[in-house]
C-alpha cells in the first residue's frame, strides 16, 4: 500500500515515500501524510536534520496522474488536491530543521518541487530530473517556478519548463539542481555523513544559518534571521562549543 514511512535515529529523521507499484507516485493521501510527517519531525527537538527519500530505486515519479481524471470530474477533488499540495509546500518552506533530499532514479514533477524545497540535494549517478507540466498541459504553480528560478536561474528554468525534457545527472549538477553526484552504492553513506555532521552541530546556530540563507531570497524573513542569530549570543551552546574547541573534545549541545 502507498505510505509515508518515518524513523528517527541519532538526531536524524528519515521520511520515505513508498509507493513501489507506481514508482513512488504521490497520491493526495500521501501528500497529506508527508506534510504531517515532516511537520512532526520539525517540531521534535530530538530531530536535528531530516532526510527525504524514496523507497527502492526511485525518488518519486511525481504526482499520481491516475487521480487527474477525478480532478477534472470533481471540483471538490481538485480543490482537495490543490489545498493539500499548497499546505505541504507551505510546511516545507517554513521548516526550521535542515532538510536533505536523497535522490536516486526518477525525480520528476512534484518530486522535483520536493527536492528543490530541500536545503541540500545529493543524487546517485544515473538519476534523472524533469518537470513535465507543459507536456501534461498543466500551468506550473507560480511559487514553485520562483523556487526553480532561484535555484537554477531563469535560463535553466526556461529550458526545463518549456521543453519538459529530462535532465541527465551531469546536466542536473551543472545547472545546480543537485549539490553533488555520488555512485549509487555510496549514496546512503554520503547522505548519512552529511546528516550526522549537521546533527552534531549546535541546533541554534544551524537554525540561524538556515534562516539567514532563506532571507537572502525572501527579504521579509530578514528580521527573523537577525533574531535567531542574536539568540545564539551568550547561549549555553555558544559557550559549550567554544569550551569544547579549547579543550579539544566533542561538544555536547543542548539546543539552548
Amino acid at each position: 500500500m502507498p505510505e509515508i514511512v518515518t524513523e528517527t535515529r541519532d538526531g536524524v529523521g528519515r521520511v520515505t515515500m513508498s509507493n513501489p507499484a507506481r514508482r513512488n507516485a504521490l497520491s493526495t493521501a500521501m501528500l497529506a501524510a508527508l506534510d504531517t510527517a515532516v511537520r512532526g519531525m520539525d517540531a521534535d527537538p530530538a530531530v536535528r536534520t531530516i532526510v527525504l527519500c524514496g523507497a527502492g530505486d526511485t525518488f518519486t515519479a511525481g504526482a499520481d496522474i491516475s487521480e487527474f481524471a477525478a480532478h477534472h470530474d470533481s471540483s471538490a477533488a481538485r480543490e482537495t488536491w490543490e489545498r493539500t499540495l499548497t499546505g505541504l509546500f507551505e510546511t516545507l518552506s517554513g521548516l526550521t530543521t535542515p532538510l536533505i533530499a536523497m535522490i536516486r532514479g526518477h525525480c520528476f514533477g512534484a518530486g522535483m518541487a520536493l527536492a528543490l524545497s530541500a536545503d541540500i540535494r545529493v543524487a546517485a549517478s544515473g538519476s534523472r530530473f524533469a518537470i513535465p507540466a507543459a507536456r501534461l498541459g498543466i500551468g506550473y504553480p507560480f511559487a514553485l517556478a520562483q523556487t526553480l528560478v532561484h535555484v537554477v536561474g531563469p535560463a535553466n528554468a526556461a529550458d526545463m519548463l518549456y521543453t519538459a525534457r529530462a535532465y541527465a545527472d551531469s546536466e542536473a549538477l551543472s545547472a545546480g539542481l543537485v549539490n553533488r553526484l555520488v555512485p549509487d552504492a555510496e549514496l546512503e553513506s554520503d547522505v548519512q555523513r552529511t546528516a550526522a555532521a549537521i546533527a552534531a552541530n549546535a541546533p541554534l546556530a544551524v537554525r540561524a544559518a538556515k534562516a539567514a540563507i532563506k532571507a537572502a531570497a525572501h527579504p521579509s524573513l530578514v528580521e527573523r534571521a537577525h533574531e535567531l542569530i542574536a539568540a545564539t549570543v551568550g547561549s549555553h551552546d555558544e559557550r559549550e562549543g567554544q569550551r569544547a574547541f579549547m579543550q579539544r573534545r566533542a561538544p555536547s549541545f543542548e539546543d539552548r
